[in-house]
């Protein structure tokens, strides 16, 4: 059955709870519609790393140096509402 283009997307996700002391995970099922989601990437460059020490005679080769993979970061904004009987 085909969908309107018009109707939200809905996405699906999971809240998973472990304890070392129970072997079984607890994990809660959800579908969601987020409002916004970003996804941003940071580089890590050697120059960054000297300059958070203290260095302040970074050279122009070091300074574009990368030290390894880049930061990723996620953002979203959701509503969860119960549903279901009480």
């Amino acid at each position: 059955m085909a969908t309107s283009p018009l109707s939200p997307r809905w996405l699906r996700g999971a809240i998973v709870a472990l304890d070392p002391a129970n072997p079984l995970a607890s994990v809660i099922l959800f579908q969601y519609n987020p409002e916004t989601m970003t996804r941003s990437l940071t580089p890590r460059t050697a120059g960054a790393d000297l300059s958070a020490q203290g260095k302040s005679d970074l050279d122009t080769t070091e300074a574009k140096r990368i030290s390894g993979p880049p930061k990723e970061s996620i953002s979203l904004k959701m509503a969860l509402r119960k549903a279901g009987t009480d």
